[in-house]
């Protein structure tokens, strides 16, 4: 009588093939592709790309954001404004910003003192980098209600306290201009959703000092 010869051993290849072929297609996408990236991060290619640096514009040259096109005029130091009732505490004075602002959107554009949402100052002494304005006034009439209307140019003063000891004409202000991106369209309100304000373009300005004077258009 003949013998049947034992099952021949299935080896690790076969076993493995198998397996492998019973895997689900996602899964088997999903490794490959965490395989790549692993080799990538250790052949150095998922380095930080370079970011791209913030532009720098002139002094009066015209930064056009998503929102507002803005206009930096000059900056300087004042007692200051006891007209319009603008006065710092004991032991400050302000540090002023002129800009000319035009709305490019087509809804009024309110501009806000309680975060900084147009412009910004950073590394300038006495103010703390990324802080709000103290005030915002409209130059031509000292109105502290600024709401830019759309296509209607406007000169404002941004307004910083600064500890009078910390800061002097000569210093040099270094000037955010900030944008807002549309991040989505709201649902339950009307009108864009943006994301917080970023720095879009910067400038340096030298301080001025006009002492008691409340004139910042000379």
């Amino acid at each position: 009588m003949t013998s049947t010869p034992p099952p021949t051993p299935t080896g690790w290849r076969k076993h493995a093939r198998s397996g492998f072929d019973r895997l689900p297609t996602k899964w088997l996408i999903t490794g490959i592709a965490a395989i790549l990236l692993a080799i990538s991060a250790l052949l150095g290619g998922l380095n930080d790309s370079p970011v791209a640096a913030v532009p720098v514009v002139e002094v009066g040259a015209a930064h056009a954001g998503s929102e507002l096109t803005i206009t930096v005029e000059r900056a300087l130091l004042i007692d200051g404004f006891p007209e319009q009732y603008i006065i710092p505490d004991s032991g400050n004075r302000l540090l002023v910003v002129t800009a000319t602002v035009e709305n490019t959107t087509n809804e009024p554009r309110r501009l806000s003192t309680t975060e900084a949402d147009a412009i910004a100052l950073s590394d300038t002494p006495g103010v703390v980098d990324g802080a709000p304005p103290f005030a915002i006034a409209v130059v031509d009439d000292g109105s502290q209600e600024v709401v830019v209307q759309p296509g209607v140019p406007v000169t404002l003063a941004f307004m910083w306290q600064v500890p009078t000891e910390a800061v002097s004409a000569g210093d040099v202000a270094h000037i955010d201009l900030l944008d807002r991106v549309v991040v989505g369209q709201g649902k339950l309100t009307f009108g864009p959703l943006y994301g917080d304000p970023v720095t879009a373009a910067t400038l340096t300005l030298t301080l001025g000092d006009v002492g008691a004077g409340a004139n910042t258009d000379g």
